[in-house]
C-alpha cells in the first residue's frame, strides 16, 4: 500500500518526481494520495515536500523549487490519502548523514520507543553503509511490516524489507546504478499494479529524467543523400554546423539495392574528429545503394544530441 523511490545524483529531486508520476499515470491502486518528500541539497540543507492527497498534482502549487529539483540526495514515499501527521515522520532525514524511506510501515516505533527508519538513520550516522545499516535493522527487528531505501549523504544506497513484506505476491524491488551519469535510483513497493512492472517503470524514468536535465541539447541535421560507410563503430559525423557530413555503421545490409535501416542506440555523435555526444533519437530510415534516401518521410530531420562524450551504458 506505498511506493517508496529515493535517488542519488545530479537532478535526483526531478527524477524521483518523475518517477512517481509515472507510476500514477500507469499504476492502479494505493497511489495518488499522500507524498512525504525530502532532500538534500549540494550545501546538506533538507527541504521538504507534502501533501495528503493528490499525489504529485497536489505536493506543489506551483513549478516545484529549483533547490528540490536539482537536489543531488532525494528520497520520497507515497500511497493513498490522508496519513498520519506529520508526514515527515514517514522519510527520517538529517543534513550530513542522509535519507531513509521506504513501504509499508517504516515509521513505526519499535519496543524501546525509537522509529525503524530512525535506527536506520542513526547508524549511518556512525558511519554505517547505508546497506549494512538496512540489513541490521531488519535482522533484528524481523517481525515488523516494513521496507527501507537508505540513502548517504556519501552516495551509497541500500534497500531491503522484512520477511512479511517478501512474502507478499504484490511487492516489488529494484535498484539501479548509472556510473555514467553518477546516479543510481531504488524503488520499493506494495498494492500498487502492475506489480511486477512498477519498480523497473519508476528507476528507469527518474534516470532517463535525470539524463535529460543533465546533459545539454544540441540539434544536428541529417540529410538525404548522406552516405553510410561501413565500419566498426556505429557514428555519425558533423561539421561545424552540426550538419552531418558521413554516417558509419557495421551493417553491410545498407549496402542494399534499397532497405530500411536504423541505426540503433548509443550512436556516437562525432565532430572533427572528437566525440561530442549521443544521438538521441533514431529516425526510420529508407537506404538505397548506402546512401540514406529519406528520414521519416522526409528528405531532412532536424536530431537531438546529448551533449556528453560518455555515452550512456547499460540497456
Amino acid at each position: 500500500m506505498t511506493i517508496g523511490i529515493a535517488a542519488t545524483g545530479p537532478w535526483s529531486g526531478a527524477g524521483i518526481l518523475a518517477g512517481l508520476r509515472a507510476v500514477e499515470a500507469i499504476g492502479r491502486g494505493a497511489i495518488g494520495g499522500f507524498v512525504s518528500l525530502a532532500v538534500l541539497t549540494t550545501g546538506q540543507k533538507l527541504v521538504r515536500a507534502e501533501t495528503q492527497t493528490g499525489g504529485t498534482q497536489g505536493l506543489f502549487a506551483d513549478l516545484p523549487p529549483e533547490e528540490i529539483l536539482d537536489a543531488p540526495f532525494a528520497a520520497l514515499i507515497s500511497s493513498g490519502p490522508n496519513r498520519p501527521s506529520p508526514l515527515s515522520q514517514f522519510v527520517a532525514a538529517a543534513p550530513g548523514i542522509g535519507l531513509v524511506t521506504g513501504h509499508r510501515f517504516p515509521h513505526v516505533a519499535t519496543d524501546d520507543g525509537h522509529a525503524l527508519n530512525d535506527l536506520i538513520l542513526d547508524a549511518m550516522r556512525r558511519g554505517v553503509p547505508a546497506q549494512d545499516a538496512i540489513d541490521h535493522v531488519v535482522t533484528a527487528h524481523p517481525g515488523f511490516d516494513a521496507g527501507f531505501i537508505a540513502l548517504s549523504a556519501k552516495g551509497d544506497l541500500g534497500l531491503g524489507n522484512m520477511p512479511s513484506v517478501l512474502r507478499l505476491s504484490d511487492q516489488g524491488a529494484a535498484l539501479r546504478d548509472c556510473p555514467d551519469l553518477g546516479a543510481s535510483v531504488a524503488t520499493l513497493h506494495n498494492a500498487v499494479h502492475p506489480s511486477k512492472a512498477i519498480a523497473t517503470v519508476a528507476n528507469e524514468v527518474v534516470l532517463d529524467e535525470i539524463r535529460r536535465r543533465d546533459t545539454p541539447l544540441q540539434t544536428i541535421t541529417l540529410v538525404a543523400g548522406t552516405r553510410i560507410r561501413l565500419a566498426d563503430k556505429v557514428e555519425i559525423h558533423v561539421d561545424g554546423a552540426f550538419k552531418a557530413t558521413g554516417v558509419t555503421h557495421p551493417n553491410s545490409q545498407t549496402l542494399k539495392s534499397e532497405t530500411s535501416f536504423g541505426m540503433g542506440d548509443r550512436v556516437r555523435v562525432v565532430q572533427f574528429g572528437k566525440p561530442i555526444g549521443w544521438l538521441g533519437f533514431e529516425p526510420y530510415m529508407v537506404v538505397k545503394d548506402g546512401v540514406i534516401a529519406s528520414l521519416d518521410g522526409k528528405p531532412e530531420a532536424r536530431l537531438p544530441v546529448h551533449l556528453d562524450t560518455r555515452p550512456p551504458t547499460g540497456p
